[in-house]
């Protein structure tokens, strides 16, 4: 798998009457191909979450989830230094 297969899917459930969907599918989607993007174009890249967060400039928690996500679909990995890099990087060895 690469990083140009993964693909966003829209959250599906039923709202009680009365509640609105406040969420920014589109805008969301948007933030996973542009992080997908980053780590596509410079496949060295190796970011915790608060860098990640303040190199992205997305808010922390919706960062967090978004690398999360990531990472469980295997475009990304965490390494044990709580560091994201592209799944398909190797490890240094050491």
């Amino acid at each position: 798998m690469s990083l140009h297969d993964i693909k966003g899917k829209p959250a599906r459930m039923q709202l009680p009457d009365g509640m609105v969907d406040r969420r920014n599918h589109e805008r969301r989607e948007a933030l996973v191909r542009r992080i997908v993007a980053e780590f596509d174009d410079m496949p060295g890249l190796a970011l915790t979450l608060q860098q990640a967060s303040r190199f992205l400039g997305i808010d922390h928690a919706a960062c967090g989830r978004i690398l999360a996500v990531l990472t469980r679909n295997g475009a990304l990995r965490r390494t044990a230094q709580g560091v994201y890099v592209r799944a398909d990087r190797q490890a240094k060895p050491a």
